[in-house]
């Protein structure tokens, strides 16, 4: 955060911001102010560490709220990330209002689109501090893995279809703020779907779109091999998704859409965590 942040107000002074290397809640980033958790992207065959940015957690009150993760940037721009933020609360808040009404105030699309610019990283030739981590200069991965002969069209794929699991989880999170609680479930259960069809699609290409094909598949071919388990938690995401399947056709108000937007966001960053242990990722030039 910017030093003149912390000389303008006591409100950013007071301002909880929280952070955890990963998207288990050890670090309360779902409860601060400002939470970011550790996550990665796979970009043109490179990883790429990033955090997730989560707004709209209440620290009071026993952890009144949780917050839900809005966008993922890469880890060298938080430091923006927190600058543009604070700075605009401070120009733009009402009077007495606290950071967590102001949030809700000016909605989560605005403060996306102030950090838009912030979320592709430059290419490795361009900058490679991109592709360290803080404090580290080694070049960030996820493990040592060879190049395949298909790995470029088969991560071009799976690229587009979690891109568009993380629009639908955003839009989800829009449909909430406006109150439609259904249409905002709905959302969440179809990025699920779209992370899931992706991976499906790095062994079945033609994979068919519905629904219950798309579960099938990838219960055959991710979770009973155990693929898609996570070193700590098992199975547990994929839980989410077979969940949501099972309730399809339910009516659910906001709380119920808030808990589904949340596994919903897990079951893509899990999707992303499957992908980088199983695609090449493209050697270091030293």
């Amino acid at each position: 955060m910017a030093e003149k942040a912390y000389n303008l107000d006591e409100a950013i002074k007071d301002l909880h911001i929280k952070i955890s290397g990963c998207f288990n809640s050890c670090g309360q980033h779902h409860v601060a102010d400002i939470g970011f958790y550790g996550v990665s992207r796979k970009l043109m065959g490179y990883v790429v560490p990033h955090f997730q940015l989560v707004l709209g957690g209440q620290w009071e009150n026993n952890g009144g709220s949780y917050g839900l993760p809005i966008v993922a940037i890469p880890s060298k721009n938080i430091p923006v990330v927190l600058d543009r933020i604070t700075e605009r609360f401070l120009k733009e808040r009402e009077k007495n209002e606290n950071f967590k009404d102001f949030v809700a105030r000016i909605g989560k699309v605005q403060i996306k689109t102030m950090l838009d610019d912030l979320i592709k990283p430059p290419s490795y030739e361009t900058d490679p501090s991109y592709y360290t981590d803080w404090g580290d200069p080694r070049e960030y991965t996820t493990g040592d893995v060879g190049v395949g002969e298909c790995a470029g069209e088969v991560i071009s794929l799976i690229d587009f279809d979690l891109a568009q699991a993380e629009r639908e989880v955003f839009e989800a999170q829009v449909l909430l703020e406006a109150g439609k609680a259904q249409e905002a479930w709905q959302r969440a259960y179809w990025a699920m779907l779209h992370a899931a069809k992706g991976l499906v699609k790095t062994e079945y290409l033609d994979v068919a779109e519905e629904p219950e094909t798309i579960v099938s598949e990838f219960r055959k071919r991710f979770y009973d091999t155990e693929k898609f388990f996570d070193p700590f938690a098992g199975g547990k995401f994929a839980h989410y998704l077979f969940s949501a399947h099972k309730q399809s056709d339910r009516n659910f108000d906001l709380e119920g859409a808030h808990h589904t937007i949340e596994e919903a966001q897990l079951f893509i960053e899990a999707t992303h965590s499957c992908n980088n242990r199983l695609t090449p990722q493209i050697p270091q030039v030293k």
